[in-house]
């Protein structure tokens, strides 16, 4: 195991390299892309600080199938591929094969998510035209209307009325809702921000997180923020149960 320093616009690996290793992001955010026959690169993910990759070759037992890149100065930890598989070997070899059967189910969904480019594509600052928050549940609707709202600023945080007791806030929040109970949502929950060139959601000061797109990030965990991608985005304050839903809908400029 060793670290290893990447600068910003360096490949880690390419597509077809052999997967000699499994890499542990310690510090930056890294990209993984796909070249399409046209020689288009396809962006499949973006990860942050705690993210593992590089483990589907090294499970598979095949070549890279994707090759990634650092977005920003980036430190990652190395696990050689020896050292990666002998944990499963020692502790118990089915777990391996489960694992290298849903790697394959993996790389053929992304096959066919880059033949048919249906990967979201990241909102990059200097492409958006307007930025639409709209409610998502008839709770958030009937506060802020079956329209909505135009985000015209950023960044633009979402929270609640400060209740009886509580102290109140120096910063309050560009949207401030309503609600029955002080933990469903906080004061300060999220934030809609710009970071670096893309569109993202921060989780601010809330009790049980923020859900973006299906993933969860809280300022108490590694996650802290998760990218907008142009079209519509599904924003949860709390849990996935929780009554304060959002569509964050993310218009491009006309090309």
């Amino acid at each position: 195991m060793q670290e290893r320093h990447i600068d910003a616009g360096q490949t880690i690996y390419h597509e077809g390299d052999a997967g000699d290793a499994v890499y542990i992001i310690t510090e930056g955010r890294v990209e993984v892309l796909r070249t399409t026959g046209d020689d288009e690169e396809v962006r499949l993910a973006i990860l942050d600080k705690g993210a593992i990759f590089g483990e589907m070759a090294v499970l598979r037992d095949k070549p890279r199938s994707t090759h990634t890149r650092a977005l920003t100065p980036t430190t990652l930890i190395v696990l050689p591929r020896d050292v990666f598989l002998s944990t499963f070997h020692n502790d118990n070899p089915l777990a391996l094969q489960v694992l290298r059967a849903l790697c394959e189910r993996l790389a053929q969904v992304d096959q066919k998510l880059v033949e048919h480019h249906v990967i979201a594509e990241p909102a990059t600052i200097s492409e958006i035209d307007k930025i639409h928050l709209i409610g998502a549940s008839p709770e958030v609707e009937v506060q802020i209307g079956t329209d909505g709202l135009v985000i015209s600023s950023l960044p633009f945080r979402v929270g609640r009325h400060i209740m009886p007791g509580e102290p109140p806030h120096v910063d309050g929040a560009e949207l401030s809702l309503y609600a029955k109970r002080a933990g469903s949502i906080s004061p300060l929950h999220f934030a809609i921000e710009e970071q670096g060139e893309n569109l993202a959601v921060r989780d601010l000061q809330s009790h049980l997180g923020t859900i973006v797109n299906g993933m969860r990030v809280a300022h108490f965990e590694v996650m802290q923020s998760a990218p907008l991608h142009f079209g519509e985005n599904l924003v949860v304050a709390g849990p996935l149960d929780s009554i304060f839903r959002f569509h964050i809908i993310v218009e491009r400029k006309a090309q």
